[in-house]
């Protein structure tokens, strides 16, 4: 279950990931990497301009695009970045309305992909059509009001991040789904995609929603941040959600050792 749970993982992360390329593509950003996984590339191509890699741990991927971050002229080189491209194609000098597009997009292919997984619940139900639709959509709003809903008792205190599983409780619970069919187990995916979404849709540091928050706050005050306070504020976010991921991971273990 150990492996089938990394590969539902990191199908839901590319997804996301896939989001942010389509989106970016057409605003023109330049995209660097496309990749599966993390760690040490073990398959690398370089298309027209980016370069589409799998890598060798299957925990999720990610789409570096050019601007994102500091820049960083070891990996320009590496990837060979040109080094007279138009300042349109940095993610940074795009207009506040299309970064927020680019932002959104991943969450919204998780919304999307999610739906697709519905479809093909109902579909293989023998639903007809018109209500496949419409029960689709509706599933996808019911995961959403009930993650929301567990959100909302978190931050009220009725719940604690011990009612909460990451990836290793998820193994387990793989498996548990995956004993009452592969119906059932392809419904608790469709679950995982929506959380994912609005998950990252939070406006905290370090995720998509904390940067659409910094881009609204420009967009407010007529004035960019710094790239030291960005960086700060990222950083300070990505430490915070480690923690709260190592906490979550030593109540996962707990849990199975019970």
């Amino acid at each position: 279950m150990i492996i089938i749970t990394l590969l539902i993982l990191t199908i839901l992360v590319v997804v996301h990931e896939f989001g942010h390329y389509i989106i970016a593509k057409k605003f023109g950003v330049y995209i660097i990497e496309f990749a599966i996984g993390m760690g040490p590339k073990i398959f690398s191509r370089k298309g027209k301009e980016t370069t589409f890699s799998i890598r060798a741990f299957p925990i999720g991927g990610f789409c570096r695009l050019l601007g994102e971050e500091e820049g960083n002229q070891e990996i320009l080189k590496e990837y060979s970045v040109p080094d007279n491209l138009d300042d349109s194609r940095f993610y940074i000098n795009k207009r506040k309305g299309e970064k927020i597009l680019i932002l959104v997009a991943g969450a919204t292919m998780n919304f999307i992909f999610a739906f697709f997984l519905m479809f093909l619940v109902y579909i293989f139900k023998g639903i007809g059509f018109p209500a496949v639709l419409e029960k689709s959509l509706s599933s996808i709003g019911s995961f959403c009001i009930v993650i929301i809903q567990s959100f909302q008792m978190l931050f009220a205190g009725k719940l604690t991040l011990n009612d909460f599983a990451g990836p290793i409780g998820m193994v387990d619970m793989v498996g548990d789904f995956f004993q009452y069919g592969l119906l059932t187990l392809v419904v608790f995916i469709a679950l995982i995609s929506v959380n994912l979404g609005i998950l990252n849709l939070l406006p905290f540091p370090a995720l998509d929603g904390g940067q659409i928050f910094i881009v609204i706050v420009e967009l407010i005050i007529q004035k960019e941040l710094s790239p030291e306070k960005l960086g700060i504020i990222n950083t300070i976010g990505f430490v915070v959600l480690l923690l709260l991921a190592v906490v979550i991971a030593v109540n996962d273990v707990f849990r199975l050792i019970q």
